[in-house]
């Protein structure tokens, strides 16, 4: 038996095997380094076309309600302006034929929800495309309470 050419046999295939796991581990640890690197944070100024149903409990005369809907079952119509965003938050203003309001809002850290307050209200959405969002708004005040389902379209 030619032990040197076993052992050179055995040497080579070591090396393969070695190499291979290097290889895999190389691969491993890029795929490892892609999955921590920071994700891209949508950007969301612009200005956002706002379409929504809302219904409204008026605790007071109708005309004291400062708010974006109407009667006890509403459509909006509306425009949303994200005028500035600085990583996850962002600052805009909302107008309606009724009222003009600022706010505020924060993307999740899944970079899909959405998270607003106004001036006497809260928004809560999800990012469906990097141009629609469906949102659910809701209030609650000494005047009146708002509950409004709807989408965000940005132009």
């Amino acid at each position: 038996m030619n032990y040197a050419a076993v052992a050179s046999s055995i040497a080579k295939l070591l090396t393969t095997r070695l190499a291979m796991v290097g290889v895999t581990t190389l691969v491993s640890a890029g795929t490892f380094s892609a999955a921590l690197a920071a994700p891209v944070i949508p950007t969301m100024i612009g200005t956002w076309t706002v379409e929504g149903k809302g219904a409204v409990l008026c605790k007071v005369e109708a005309s004291r309600c400062k708010t974006h809907h109407h009667g006890d079952f509403s459509d909006l119509n509306a425009v949303a302006q994200i005028t500035k965003q600085q990583g996850r938050v962002f600052h805009g203003i909302f107008k309606s034929k009724y009222a003009t309001e600022k706010f505020v809002g924060t993307l999740g850290h899944d970079n899909a929800s959405v998270s607003m307050v106004d001036e006497d209200g809260f928004t809560d959405g999800k990012i469906i495309s990097p141009n629609l969002i469906q949102v659910v708004y809701r209030h609650t005040s000494d005047l009146d309470s708002v509950v409004d389902i709807g989408t965000w379209t940005r132009r």
